[in-house]
């Protein structure tokens, strides 16, 4: 079969407007899952909790497994990722960043009660996890840190779908905790008018049967990935936020949402969030951890989240300052890859 031979129509996630389905060849997937030398030696036990029809789940979880003679174990159910754990007892694991923040909090928990750091690494790692690869989403550099003192390494990764996913990773001998990583081999990149576009081996053919979304996505080779950012002299990508989602203010200033979501979300009491244009101004809509709340607590939880949005203001240059407040009863719609539906 040839290389250049359609292999699978994987969906974006649609986080900001309509699935897209991308064409992914032979050699995108191959060239994805093998390009890089993350040191995994064979028989590596890699517990695999992403659904299978998630682009990170087949190239890093079950084709790189192959290439590596890795042993793949299959959660069944999100549910029962504890008892897994210890059933496997996997060296590796990749995560979505709201499964990471779950368990995090959990640890936080136990460092708050001086409790010692090995028998709890193992109640709820098991014996032999020592990396858990994170991506898709923003991750809480002081994560990093944190799983560190329970000695497990966060590789925090980036990519999409439209690059077979993965566009860049942090290494276990070279993490940079505010990087999302450096750039795969078979990956080059560059910046225009502040936007990532990445070009190589792994960029989608096209969408399917989307001509004028692919012709206004890929241009010679290079894939517009709609996020903004830079690249280091290393090598590294350093994320700032999404296009799509920028906030133009009335005086022309260009505002990030997710640099405020991510500034605002270290709190526990913010368990969601939500940062938009409304009305003329930015507004925060936020879902609360109410079993936070009561265990601290915090009775007029409205009265709370406005007075970290005020603390946040204080420092904040006034066009990034948020003048609304939306308190949420339930979580955000979201899809199937537990991203927040921003649309």
């Amino acid at each position: 079969m040839a290389e250049d031979a359609l292999c699978t129509i994987m969906f974006t996630s649609g986080t900001t407007g309509k699935s897209k389905g991308v064409m992914l060849t032979q050699n995108n997937l191959a060239e994805n899952a093998t390009c890089l030398d993350m040191k995994i030696g064979p028989h590596t036990v890699i517990l695999s909790v992403l659904p299978i029809h998630h682009a990170y789940c087949l190239s890093m979880d079950i084709l790189k497994g192959i290439s590596l003679g890795s042993v793949i174990c299959i959660n069944d159910s999100i549910m029962r990722m504890a008892k897994n754990i210890q059933l496997f007892n996997p060296d590796m694991i990749l995560m979505m960043p709201l499964m990471i923040e779950t368990v995090a909090r959990k640890l936080e928990e136990v460092r708050e009660a001086g409790l010692p750091a090995e028998p709890v690494r193992k109640k709820m790692f098991g014996e032999r996890l020592h990396t858990i690869c994170s991506g898709g989403a923003y991750l809480n550099p002081d994560y990093v840190d944190l799983f560190a003192e329970f000695g497990i390494t966060i590789l925090q990764g980036y990519g999409m779908t439209e690059c077979s996913p993965v566009i860049s990773t942090n290494l276990s001998w070279d993490i940079r905790k505010n990087s999302v990583g450096k750039l795969m081999p078979n990956c080059e990149a560059k910046t225009v008018d502040g936007e990532l576009f990445v070009r190589g081996t792994s960029v989608m053919q096209g969408y399917y049967k989307m001509p004028k979304e692919t012709e206004e996505t890929l241009s010679d080779g290079w894939l517009h990935t709609g996020d903004l950012g830079y690249v280091d002299e290393d090598g590294y990508i350093y994320q700032t936020g999404r296009r799509k989602n920028l906030i133009i203010t009335k005086n022309g200033e260009n505002v990030s949402p997710e640099e405020l979501e991510n500034a605002l979300s270290v709190n526990h009491l913010i368990k969601e969030i939500i940062v938009r244009e409304s009305e003329g101004v930015i507004e925060a809509e936020i879902f609360p951890d109410r079993e936070y709340a009561q265990n601290a607590g915090i009775v007029d939880i409205r009265a709370a989240l406005q007075a970290l949005i005020d603390e946040y203001n204080v420092n904040a240059p006034a066009y990034k300052r948020i003048y609304s407040l939306k308190v949420r009863e339930s979580e955000f719609e979201k899809t199937a890859s537990r991203k927040i539906k921003r649309s």
